[in-house]
């Protein structure tokens, strides 16, 4: 802006010193030359009274310019024009930009909208070109610890940190990804809260498709802060099948749009697709089912048999016949049993049974310490990071014997002496999957909380993935996608099948939108393929002779959205360019202009008799 005014005030200032002296004295030459000092004169005064800046940059190769593209450049206080103006600056009329986020492109001046900032390839391939290297960025970068301190320690770097704004953004949403028809969801949410002005509540919505399934009040924590809220809403009987919820929250004076609305996939299904059945109830599986529902993304229905015939919910404590209990257990996707074998699972069905006193095995009562030694087994990498060998002794170890088709992941001594037996056995036959618990008091450790009850968690996450990963499972899907990605973040495919083809046609259709789009994934040699969609709800289906079809949702939110911590890039002189600006009246020639152009045309003025 600067110059533009003086390059306007210079081509004023000319004219009227050429009308002056040329047209209205008729001067002829002598007056060319007193308009040439006059105009050179007060050029050189506006210089000093504006005092614009100008990037300078010594020779030594052509410059790399690297972007930052990211969404947080053009979200309401980024800084994107200053950040696209300032490249242009930098690499003159010989250097390239490159702008980077996920990946690396050619510079263009279309809106950010890279979902992550990582600068190492970026990084690696200006080093490359042999230049001096600059960024231009907020400084919310992902990636700086892993790059050496000194391959920055040259770089130079304008930092554009964008201004802080008030903003309400609803972090994350944890739910279940499977629920029966019946039940009521329970969502636990994170909500944070950034510059001034933010109010005490926000209004939470639940909508699928133009269908909205709850409101409420949410509390806010105080700006800035993030805080945890719980919320338990009623799907309304939405019919069996995968739907899109979405989550939005509405505050006054939210200056952010897409970071307040979060996008999930529910599966409403007749029966759950974890059973618990306790034969018969009491505090062992009272915790095994309070942890496995805490733990795992599927629903989890638990079923306590109280007297002979009688059975109840173990969340609602309602009467429940016994055939029902049955059929929810014949049904489940898997089925965890403690006491007794009350029902006889399906054949392809993933069982974890827990033995207990009241089970036909043989209990042998005592203080039994599990080893800290870890076995040889599919959970040995899992279990590694727990210290076994401190947590406090279980009640009983029945002394059934493993077969000799059964592997052992942890054992246990009675008084930390005698013999060793073992705690957690597995097996796999046929692509079924069982787990047994030898032991009664693991509820203890629940109990206790702190790092017992991290480790009786880790126990259950680690068998309940290991059971729902079996081969009878994974059969029913070639192909898998990840049901929700963030705005500029890519969706990621992965063939489950033995045979990995090169490439596969997917078709994706808007959810919604009649117009589809058939593209080819290339799978690499983990059976992995990815690919960038627009936010929007999809259906897949792809054309490789079998069924495999999904959905996948990409949300417009996105953690770039969020304020973020500001690191230092590199700060060096980037092999001569002074990204600093140099002023006008930092130079003292253009006093000395001023003065000498304005008192020569003052005595010419005066020689020939002007007034």
């Amino acid at each position: 802006d600067r110059v533009f005014a003086v390059a306007v005030g210079a081509a004023a200032v000319a004219l009227w010193a050429a009308f002056v002296y040329i047209g209205r004295e008729q001067l002829g030459v002598a007056g060319l030359g007193l308009a040439t000092l006059r105009t050179v004169g007060v050029i050189a005064l506006l210089l000093l009274l504006l005092n614009p800046g100008r990037a300078s940059r010594v020779s030594g190769g052509p410059p790399v310019v690297l972007l930052d593209e990211s969404l947080s450049m053009g979200v309401v206080g980024g800084k994107w024009g200053e950040a696209v103006d300032s490249a242009r600056v930098l690499a003159g009329g010989e250097g390239t930009v490159l702008r980077f986020g996920s990946t690396i492109s050619p510079f263009d001046t279309l809106p950010p909208s890279a979902g992550a900032t990582r600068l190492t390839d970026a990084l690696t391939a200006a080093r490359a070109a042999g230049g001096p290297v600059y960024v231009v960025t907020d400084g919310e970068i992902e990636d700086l610890g892993a790059i050496d301190p000194e391959t920055l320690a040259d770089v130079g770097v304008v930092l554009l940190v964008r201004d802080t704004v008030s903003n309400v953004a609803l972090l994350d949403v944890r739910m279940p990804d499977v629920a029966q028809r019946e039940d009521s969801l329970e969502l636990f949410l994170s909500v944070g809260t950034w510059g001034g002005a933010v109010p005490d509540s926000a209004v939470l919505e639940i909508w699928t498709g133009e269908r909205r399934l709850h409101r409420s009040m949410l509390a806010l924590p105080p700006s800035p802060g993030t805080g945890r809220r719980s919320v338990t809403a009623t799907p309304g009987m939405l019919p069996s099948g995968t739907h899109v919820l979405r989550l939005r929250l509405t505050a006054v004076g939210d200056s952010i749009n897409g970071d307040n609305e979060r996008v999930r996939l529910v599966t409403m299904t007749e029966q759950p697709g974890i059973v618990v059945v306790a034969d018969p109830a009491g505090w062992e599986a009272r915790f095994l089912m309070t942890e496995l529902a805490g733990i795992s993304r599927s629903g989890v229905r638990g079923y306590a048999r109280v007297s002979d015939e009688k059975w109840v919910d173990m969340r609602s404590l309602e009467s429940v016949r016994t055939t029902a209990v049955r059929t929810a257990a014949l049904s489940a996707g898997m089925l965890v049993v403690r006491g007794s074998d009350t029902f006889e699972p399906r054949g392809d069905q993933p069982v974890w049974h827990w033995l207990g006193g009241d089970s036909t095995a043989e209990f042998i009562v005592g203080e039994w310490y599990v080893l800290p030694e870890i076995a040889a087994s599919p959970f040995a990498g899992a279990f590694s990071r727990v210290d076994w060998g401190s947590l406090p002794p279980l009640t009983g170890l029945a002394s059934r014997v493993p077969t000799d088709s059964d592997w052992v992941s942890i054992s246990a001594r009675l008084g930390r002496r005698g013999a060793e037996r073992p705690v957690l056995v597995g097996s796999d036959t046929g692509g079924s999957r069982r787990l047994t618990t030898m032991v009664s008091g693991l509820w203890r450790w629940a109990f206790r909380g702190g790092a017992e009850r991290e480790a009786y968690r880790t126990l259950l996450a680690t068998g309940t993935d290991w059971l729902l990963q079996s081969e009878s499972l994974r059969r029913r899907a070639v192909m898998t996608a990840s049901p929700v990605v963030s705005r500029g973040e890519p969706v990621i495919f992965n063939w489950t099948s033995d045979s990995i083809p090169d490439s596969v046609s997917v078709v994706f259709e808007r959810i919604g939108d009649v117009s589809s789009d058939t593209v080819t994934l290339r799978f690499d040699s983990r059976g992995n393929a990815v690919y960038h969609l627009s936010p929007a709800a999809y259906r897949w289906r792809a054309l490789s002779g079998t069924s495999v079809e999904g959905m996948t949702v990409v949300e417009e939110y996105s953690e770039e959205l969020r304020p973020r911590a500001v690191v230092t890039v590199g700060g060096g002189d980037a092999g001569g360019m002074r990204l600093d600006e140099r002023f006008a009246r930092q130079d003292w020639w253009l006093f000395a202009v001023v003065v000498v152009a304005l008192a020569s045309e003052w005595g010419w003025r005066y020689r020939r008799g002007l007034p």
